[in-house]
């Protein structure tokens, strides 16, 4: 009972939030769930929860507003806050690519940066930033301090699982399975090319992954409610071809093969781990049930509603 009258007080504080907001009240940039620097202060990880709607969507700021009133300006606050010089902010597309500032040419508000659909992009100039707005996907922050580059990344479910190699549509699969997989490719890469500007007699060898590399995972639904069933629902085959494959990983990444309780973070760190790297670390939250000292839902989820967005805002210093 007092669950269901906790998720009737988060849709009234939002629904006020938005009332205000078309009636162009201030908008006042509301304090984030938390701010921390990592990889010994080379990043740092802005992230925003609820009862603000971080959702972003639009093609310019006039589109932007119309959809969610008031979202321009906490952008650019947060920029400004932050010192933020460039956010780069691709289009979350579950396809497991991986792109640059080259790729991200449209430039829908000052400085922020957009025109490419992918999972991820790498930073590599102090002050540029990742913008990410989700409710559940997992915001997974990875630098290399061999190049001084930074990935960061959208790991959603089928961002970090490819759907079509599970049900056996080799013809359709992508290049690269995870997201973390097409990251630890470019981050490899780099490394090579700064080995061989430094001096190096020859490149390092690619796909070379020692202690150089570290990562964060952020801000993601936990394994209790991320549930896939297996039996009586629509998608029963399907999810229970992915439980089984998922099941078949030396990890526990499945926490209850008949509900399909998926533990996208275990996920995530055994991906990175078939690389070697170990300094993984993650923070403590869940994205579907973590609440604040009131009672309140911390954090959006689409287990509660399918248009309001979190921030994760991942910062190369």
């Amino acid at each position: 009972m007092l669950d269901i009258f906790t998720k009737i007080s988060y849709s009234l504080r939002s629904a006020l939030q938005q009332f205000r907001r078309q009636k162009g009240g201030k908008v006042n940039l509301q304090k984030p769930v938390y701010v921390r620097e990592l990889f010994d202060g080379k990043a740092t990880i802005i992230v925003f929860g609820a009862p603000f709607n971080w959702n972003y969507a639009g093609t310019s700021r006039e589109d932007m507003e119309a959809k969610n009133p008031g979202i321009t300006k906490a952008i650019e606050e947060v920029m400004r806050k932050y010192d933020i010089k460039r956010a780069f902010v691709p289009k979350p597309a579950f396809n497991a690519k991986v792109v640059t500032d080259a790729d991200l040419p449209y430039e829908s508000l000052p400085n922020f940066f957009r025109g490419a659909d992918a999972d991820g992009v790498i930073l590599t100039h102090p002050g540029d930033a990742y913008f990410l707005a989700s409710a559940d996907c997992l915001g997974v922050a990875i630098f290399d301090d061999r190049s001084n580059s930074l990935a960061a990344l959208h790991c959603g479910r089928d961002a970090v699982i490819d759907r079509k190699q599970i049900l056996g549509n080799d013809a359709e699969c992508r290049e690269h399975s995870s997201v973390v997989d097409a990251a630890i490719d470019q981050l490899d890469f780099m490394s090579s090319i700064a080995a061989y500007n430094s001096g190096s007699p020859k490149m390092v060898p690619y796909r070379e992954v020692h202690d150089r590399i570290q990562a964060y995972l952020a801000a993601g639904i936990r394994p209790e409610t991320f549930v896939h069933p297996t039996t009586d629902h629509p998608f029963a085959a399907a999810n229970k071809l992915m439980v089984e494959y998922l099941s078949a990983l030396p990890a526990s990444v499945v926490t209850n093969a008949q509900a399909g309780t998926i533990d996208l973070f275990a996920l995530v760190r055994h991906q990175l781990g078939e690389y070697g790297i170990k300094g993984i670390t993650e923070d403590e939250f869940d994205t579907a049930t973590s609440k604040d000292a009131e009672g309140n839902f911390l954090f959006h989820s689409n287990r509660r509603d399918k248009t309001l967005r979190n921030l994760v805002v991942i910062k190369l210093n």
